[in-house]
């Protein structure tokens, strides 16, 4: 039960907002896309949407914003809807 009250303590105190999105690699083909996003913290992640699904990954310049570790994380996969839908593709 603790471990619960603790995620959402973290999801109240952690608001993930994009500052920049870049277009990494595209391919219509297979409806494959990889985007670099910042976000306000100046955490770097990379989205990749894949045939509508999408996840997330960490890019390892700055600590984790959550549980600040310097390693491979999987803290950032709470918050890939949220994330996601912050990145307009008809900007990239």
């Amino acid at each position: 039960m603790r471990k619960y009250k603790e995620a959402q303590v973290i999801q109240m105190i952690f608001k993930p907002q994009v500052v920049e999105a870049k277009m990494h690699e595209r391919n219509d083909a297979t409806n494959l896309y990889h985007v670099v996003a910042r976000l306000q913290d100046n955490t770097h992640c990379r989205i990749i949407y894949n045939n509508g699904t999408k996840s997330i990954s960490r890019l390892l310049k700055n600590p984790c914003p959550i549980c600040r570790k310097d390693t491979h994380c999987k803290c950032l996969d709470r918050f890939v809807e949220e994330i996601a839908s912050q990145v307009d593709f008809a900007q990239l």
